[in-house]
């Protein structure tokens, strides 16, 4: 993959993280900083917005910025699963 490719993904991805943490904000209990996976994965702008919610979650997982119990979120199955943010 080409240098531009690659950091084109990787730009692609700092945003989303930051969107994430503002949907997160925005769509779960007002002055909580948390949300269930259902109601964040069911939101109109977050279905419009993120090419793979469950990757950019994992992402930001990884980068210590959210919580939540488990390593793959499925729709259905995780809806109840609550995700934070840490910092």
């Amino acid at each position: 993959m080409p240098v531009d490719a690659i950091n084109e993904v990787n730009d692609r991805l700092e945003n989303e993280i930051v969107q994430l943490r503002k949907d997160i904000i925005r769509v779960g209990v007002q002055g909580q900083p948390n949300v269930k996976f259902g109601e964040l994965f069911d939101d109109e702008q977050v279905e419009q917005y993120y090419e793979a919610l469950c990757g950019t979650l994992k992402s930001a997982k990884k980068r210590g910025l959210i919580t939540y119990k488990g390593q793959m979120l499925l729709k259905g199955m995780s809806d109840d699963v609550v995700i934070s943010i840490i910092q």
